[in-house]
Formats: C-alpha cells, sequence, structure tokens
C-alpha cells in the first residue's frame, strides 16, 4: 500500500532513524504509526546485537563532585565514533547516568542497568533505543562513585580518560587539598596504577613478571653458567621497580621522579592520605 510521506516524516522525527527504514516500517503494519514505531524497536534491538562485535573505544567520561566535595561520580559511556559522543542524546544519557549513580548508590553494572532514569524507561533499554535512534554500538563502560572527606577527580582534555581519588583529612575548603588531589588524579592517568599498594597488589601480577623476568636471563647467553640463586637475586631487584610502578602510592611522582607519591603528599603539607582511587577510561570495559 501507499504510505503518505507525512506519516514517513513523523516516523523519523519520533525514531531518528532513516527514512526508507521508517517506510518498510509502515508498509508492514499497513500504516499504522505506533505498530511501526513497535516494528522499528524491536528491529533496534536486533540491530544491537549485529553491532554488538564492533568496537566501542571511542565515548566520554561523565563526571560529578557535590558542592561539598565529598561525594564524586565518574561513569564512560562508549561508543564507535567521535562524532557520537558528541550527539547531544547521547550526552543526554551520559548526563543522567551521572546523576542516577551519584543518587542510587548501584553496587555493579547489572544493577546500574537495572535502574529507572527519569523518563521511567531502565538504563539497559534507554541504552538500546539509542543505539536505535544512531546506528552505531554504544555500551556502558566502567563507573565509580566515592565518598569521603575530599574527592578530588581529574578529567582528560579529550574526555576519554579520568582518574577518582577519596581522601582522608582533606577538605574542599583548602586550596592546596584541591590542588593536590588533581596532582594525583593526573599522576593516575598519565600511569595508570594496578592498585593503591603492595598490599593490595594481586599476587597473580607479580608472579607472571617474574616468571616473564626469569624467563628473559634464562635465554641470556651471559647468564647461562650463573646459579639460580644469583638469577633469583637479580630478578628480586627487578620486582622492586615493577612493584612500586604498579602501586599508585610507591610510583615515582610525575613532577619531580625523585619523590615517591607518598613522598610528594607528605611534602604537600595537607596532611592526606589516600583511601582508594579509581581509573575510568573510554578503551576499558
Amino acid at each position: 500500500m501507499a504510505i503518505e510521506p507525512e506519516k514517513v516524516k513523523k516516523l523519523r522525527e519520533m525514531t531518528g532513524l532513516p527514512m526508507m527504514d521508517c517506510k518498510r516500517a509502515l508498509e508492514k503494519v499497513s500504516g499504522d504509526i505506533d505498530k511501526a514505531f513497535e516494528e522499528l524497536r524491536k528491529a533496534g534491538l536486533k540491530a544491537q546485537e549485529k553491532l554488538m562485535g564492533r568496537a566501542a573505544n571511542e565515548g566520554k567520561i561523565g563526571s560529578f563532585v557535590s558542592s561539598d566535595g565529598k561525594l564524586g561520580v565518574l561513569v564512560a559511556l562508549r561508543c564507535e565514533t567521535e562524532p557520537v559522543s558528541k550527539n547531544e542524546h547521547f550526552q543526554q544519557l551520559l548526563g543522567e547516568l551521572v546523576q542516577l549513580i551519584a543518587k542510587g548508590k548501584p553496587s555493579d553494572s547489572n544493577a546500574l542497568k537495572a535502574m529507572k532514569l527519569p523518563s521511567g524507561m531502565i538504563v539497559a533499554t534507554a541504552i538500546t533505543e539509542l543505539v536505535n535512534k544512531i546506528r552505531e554500538n554504544i555500551t556502558l563502560g566502567q563507573f565509580a562513585r566515592f565518598e569521603a572527606d575530599f574527592v578530588a577527580q581529574y578529567v582528560h582534555f579529550d574526555g576519554k580518560k579520568s582518574a577518582m581519588i577519596a581522601l582522608k583529612g582533606g577538605t574542599i575548603a583548602n586550596p592546596r587539598v584541591v590542588e593536590v588531589g588533581k596532582e594525583l588524579g593526573m599522576q593516575i592517568v598519565f600511569s595508570p596504577p594496578e592498585s593503591l599498594s603492595r598490599d593490595t597488589l594481586d599476587p597473580a601480577i607479580v608472579n607472571k613478571e617474574r616468571e616473564i623476568l626469569l624467563a628473559q636471563l634464562k635465554n641470556d647467553p651471559k647468564n647461562v653458567s650463573k646459579p639460580d640463586a644469583i638469577l633469583k637475586k637479580i630478578i628480586d631487584g627487578q620486582i622492586g621497580t615493577f612493584v612500586a610502578s604498579k602501586c599508585l602510592t610507591e610510583q615515582p611522582y610525575i613532577r619531580d621522579p625523585k619523590l615517591s607519591v607518598t613522598q610528594f603528599l607528605k611534602s604537600s603539607g595537607t596532611g592526606v592520605n589516600i583511601e582508594k582511587f579509581a581509573y575510568v577510561a573510554t578503551d576499558l570495559s
């Protein structure tokens, strides 16, 4: 049957989908706009499944710090291309996610996806709807929510990498604490650590590095005659440097490598301590 152009136009305005997709959907349901809208939603779900295999390494970080500096949120919404990350619908959903995390305290990604947005739609459905409109793979990335004496954040200028730090003993009213918090955020973004300290570093990471270093030493002809005890001492020295690079408190401070991050904190005169940190980036799932 012939479909009136006005109906096609209206359906396109409702969905943001291509004209031909809207026309085909209307033809399938004899021109009923509501039914056509449902058909397109179903098609959108299928489209999302097809897009799932496509890399979504672009996107933007949404961020929030309360006026008293005691609550902070970071969340990554991921997409395939840079232009989509600037789309108004994408940005709107990102902003709503930030507020939802701040107020709702979701425990993990599954809990967040099941929460309701101000529109009444659950997050998982809203993401599907956005895929339906934009026709690009869009996924929820990492998120973090901290409450502390002072929560510091640093979001890189491209909006794709960020860090958040919960500090004990600081306050937003102290400019030096705010400055130190930003410095720590930059430290994390430019040299992402695996853990706060060696006490919390996953032993598997250290063991894997030790295994690699031992293989490298044994494959070096210069070490053929060296006993295992000597090789172990060499590796122990290298492992110490490796562990320091993976632990935030032991990392060389980015502005003065002669200082560790712990030494930088002590020299800052703020008296703050790091309780925890988060590194959130759009290229991490």
